[in-house]
């Protein structure tokens, strides 16, 4: 990618130390950019985020407790400036895995371990520009989706969201965090969380219908249960009201029944009621609360469940 295109782009760029900051300076203006704001803490940042947009954010990380990371998240989480999609790139000294992970799960779209040389900065750019990940967002997590386009397939579970980078440079504003943009991605996201989260709960709940009689489930079915307890009290925050009265319902039945368990005896018949629940609820979530596919779906997949689940399908199909 030629240079010319970064001339207009704003670059927001943080590192504590000014002799390395002024070394990625100059790196980005070989790459072409000229636009550039320079901040030495983490609270400069934070300030420079609440008064004017970015189109790219490059932030160095000393260590796991040093507020970058938490910063990231809080812009993720739209509560530290107007886009939680900046495209952001972070870097360290440190390539040691455990600081890596902590970096990466903050919502970071890529990371550079020092030293970089023009070429490795360049190509993180350019890969936010041409090739941007999707973002994915789960009850722990929010940020671009990791996995490759091939394990991403034809899933729906991520979304394309704006990128201030692109819509610079192909001068674009459309493609951009204009307000109808972000609303419109994160009321996608909204659903994708849903679905992930009717996911884990189903992941959960069939993990512990496989284990009945197994000798040590009763050493760690409790720990199970209150994570989708947990689970389900988030689902039942984040629903649309729209939604409550159907999906609603089911997470109800979900949490009823894994309460249930938590205070009688476990019957293979109430563990296979709660995964069969966690099942109605997870396929009504993926079909985004359209009863009539619904219908067919959640028929489908319930075919061999006995009559005491028919009340269940009834509360999705109407």
């Amino acid at each position: 990618m030629e240079k010319e295109p970064f001339v207009n782009s704003t670059v927001l760029l943080f590192d504590t130390k000014l002799h390395v900051r002024k070394q990625t300076r100059s790196i980005l203006n070989i790459i072409g950019f000229w636009k550039i704001e320079e901040c030495e803490s983490v609270s400069d940042v934070r300030l420079a985020l609440k008064s004017r947009r970015y189109d790219l954010a490059i932030f160095a990380v000393l260590d796991r407790d040093d507020g970058v990371s938490a910063l990231v998240n809080d812009l993720r989480r739209f509560r530290c400036g107007d886009d939680p999609f900046l495209p952001v790139i972070l870097s360290s000294w440190d390539a040691r895995l455990g600081l890596v992970r902590t970096i990466i799960d903050a919502g970071a779209d890529d990371f550079l371990a020092h030293p970089f040389s023009t070429t490795d900065l360049s190509e993180r750019i350019n890969a936010l520009v041409t090739n941007r990940k999707p973002f994915i967002v789960t009850e722990e997590y929010f940020g671009p989706d990791r996995r490759t386009a091939e394990a991403r397939g034809n899933d729906a579970g991520s979304v394309m969201v704006p990128n201030a980078l692109l819509a610079r440079v192909e001068g674009k504003p459309e493609l951009g965090p204009n307000p109808d943009f972000i609303e419109a991605s994160l009321s996608q996201l909204r659903r994708v969380k849903i679905r992930n989260i009717a996911r884990r709960i189903w992941a959960i709940a069939d993990v512990l219908y496989k284990a009945y009689g197994d000798p040590s489930l009763p050493d760690w079915i409790e720990r199970e249960l209150l994570q989708i307890l947990k689970s389900g009290r988030k689902f039942n925050e984040i629903i649309p009201p729209r939604e409550i009265m159907q999906l609603g319902s089911l997470c109800d039945t979900v949490i009823q029944t894994a309460n249930r368990l938590r205070v009688e005896k476990v019957r293979e018949t109430d563990l296979e009621l709660l995964e069969q629940s966690a099942l109605a609820l997870r396929v009504a979530s993926q079909l985004g609360g359209d009863s009539t596919d619904a219908a067919a779906e959640i028929s489908s997949a319930l075919a061999a469940i006995r009559d005491k689940h028919n009340d269940l399908i009834k509360s999705v199909i109407g």
